[in-house]
């Protein structure tokens, strides 16, 4: 008997020693912030001490690219698969959603035992089974959509003091968001020193709206800047002090020698779009397919694996290519299935100077995917081919600015055959769904995440901000459900939020429209259900019966005109 357990208790040392010799994670993901909002990039007025310290004391990736908006290139990163792949291709209307059968980072490290933490902003889906809760991470303290303010956020969710959602309920804050966040990932690190921990540090700034104390506004008003751009920069100057403020944490615990540490940005830039602030001489910013919308800043730090020294990587690389990277670093086996389309990098963080010759693709905003090499722009070294049609050579014209594609014709038909294979194996999949699911929890749906149906207008637009409800902005459309059980379900169609008291007309507040809305209409498996209202209601009830699988859930209000537009919340209740 005795041999056995000391062959147990020397099995679980042996794992608690291997534990401890991991590599921590904390990744550090910023919104919205170009390539050139970084001083080391040559912006000679932006204000950035601790990213330049990652820029020469680790390892940079200087020819990184991801998206060049933000659900595609989250859904890229925390795959390693393309988000094309991964069933996104917009940031709304179900196409911000990583499909069910998808892995993510966390899933992947929490499976190999690590304790996993995000915080800030997802924009990945915010129902179940698509919230980072649902996804592997085991603790979570975020924003809702894709920014301060949109649908699923708290209402009128703001930069200072605002709400979170932690542990299944919205948590009041105190102070500027940024500064939030990193109280809140240095707490998790502080709670998990003695712990392998993989850590999203997931910023909602620079993003819109912007704003920042005085402290941070102030030395770029003095340097003349336009009001945007004061705002956009103090942003990021708050965001680098709290960088700086989590590195000496890591210190402070003795743990900065063997945790990983990666400064990276979603897209490129959206300060001042007109193109006035610096770009570092690229064409493009946000949402652009040339280089300017989507080469950004990356920088690795990890003293223990040798990711130091100012090393500089030319070679192409992705948002794709992190996570498999971080699993071979960490001695990860992937157990989970995965076929990823980025690759390990390590070989070339050891050898700067190794060749490596690939060709990626990345995408913008995608209302259609019936197109070939719509939205898209392919990558093969120094080429870049933009929508299959325009090449331009990056090494003889950085600023792209001239067409090439006659002149090589060859180059061309290469890249263009490299797309239609990556395209002819993930076309497949495109019309599917990501249903939410319907159980026994109370769900809210959101306007935001609205299919389009026969009904949409052609040019239709989802309603996906607060604003945009207080408007009274329309849209129609369905929501994808997956029912768990069958059963008898209450139904409610909402114009606010549920913990606002507040009727269908108005909130009560001096810049919302009134609404006229008279009745309420439910479609779902062949059956429409009518009921009148009066404008003192604050919402349209309804109590049905279910089946168990998939439904389409068309909820709609009709105005005194008879026009009928989506409801902007649909709370669901198993009865």
């Amino acid at each position: 008997m005795l041999k056995p357990l000391i062959t147990s208790l020397l099995f679980i040392a042996s794992l608690s020693s291997f534990a401890a010799e991991r590599p921590n994670i904390v990744l550090i993901l910023t919104d919205d912030q170009g390539y050139g909002e970084v001083a080391a990039h040559g912006n000679e007025i932006i204000q950035t001490p601790e990213m330049d310290k990652l820029y020469h004391e680790g390892v940079r990736l200087d020819n990184y690219h991801v998206n060049s908006i933000c659900s595609p290139s989250r859904a890229a990163l925390v795959t390693g698969r393309y988000a094309s792949r991964v069933g996104v291709w917009h940031t709304l209307g179900g196409r911000n959603i990583i499909r069910k059968d998808e892995k993510t980072m966390a899933d992947h490290f929490s499976t190999a035992g690590y304790t996993t933490g995000m915080v800030g902003k997802w924009h990945l889906g915010d129902n179940a089974p698509y919230r980072p809760e649902d996804r592997g991470f085991q603790d979570v303290f975020r924003i809702g959509g894709g920014s301060i303010g949109q649908l699923p956020d708290y209402w009128k969710n703001n930069l200072w003091d605002g709400h979170y959602w932690h542990n299944d309920q919205w948590v009041k804050t105190k102070g500027f968001c940024t500064d939030v966040q990193f109280d809140y990932a240095i707490d998790f690190i502080e709670k998990n020193q003695q712990k392998s921990f993989f850590l999203f540090v997931s910023t909602t700034a620079p993003h819109s709206p912007t704003g920042a104390d005085k402290k941070y506004l102030e030395p770029y008003e003095k340097a003349g800047l336009d009001k945007g751009i004061c705002a956009f920069y103090g942003m990021v100057t708050n965001i680098d002090d709290n960088i700086g403020r989590l590195r000496n944490k890591l210190r402070e615990l003795k743990l900065e020698e063997n945790t990983i540490v990666i400064f990276c940005s979603d897209n490129g830039s959206a300060c001042d779009k007109k193109g006035d602030s610096f770009n570092g001489g690229m064409n493009g910013k946000k949402g652009s397919l040339y280089d300017g919308g989507h080469r950004v800043p990356c920088f690795l730090y990890w003293p223990k694996g040798g990711w130091v020294g100012g090393k500089q990587l030319d070679q192409l690389t992705a948002h794709i290519d992190l996570l498999p990277t971080l699993l071979a670093a960490c001695a990860i086996k992937d157990s989970l299935g995965v076929k990823f389309d980025g690759i390990d990098l390590q070989q070339i963080i050891a050898n700067p100077a190794k060749k490596l010759s690939r060709t990626l693709i990345t995408e913008n905003k995608a209302n259609k995917r019936d197109q070939k090499f719509q939205h898209g722009v392919i990558l093969h070294d120094d080429w870049r081919l933009i929508e299959g049609e325009q090449l331009f050579d990056i090494q003889s014209d950085f600023p792209q600015k001239e067409n090439v594609a006659k002149d090589h014709s060859e180059t061309v038909k290469m890249m263009r055959d490299s797309y239609s294979a990556w395209y002819q194996e993930i076309k497949g999949r495109f019309d599917e769904l990501t249903p939410i699911e319907i159980s026994s929890e109370e769900v809210e749906l959101y306007s935001m995440d609205l299919y389009p149906n026969e009904t949409t207008a052609e040019k239709g637009k989802v309603v996906w901000n607060q604003k945009g409800v207080s408007k009274g902005e329309q849209y129609r459309g369905f929501w994808a459900l997956d029912i768990k059980e069958t059963g008898q379900y209450k139904i409610s169609l909402r114009r606010w939020p549920h913990y606002l008291k507040a009727s269908l007309t108005t909130d009560g507040d001096s810049k919302t429209k009134a609404l006229s809305i008279k009745s309420a209409t439910l479609t779902y498996a062949g059956k429409t259900l009518t009921t009148k209202l009066n404008p003192q209601s604050e919402q349209a009830d309804f109590q049905v019966d279910l089946a168990a699988g998939s439904q389409k859930l068309q909820a709609e209000f009709i105005d005194a005109k008879g026009k009928a537009f989506s409801a902007y919340y649909v709370y669901i209740q198993k009865l």
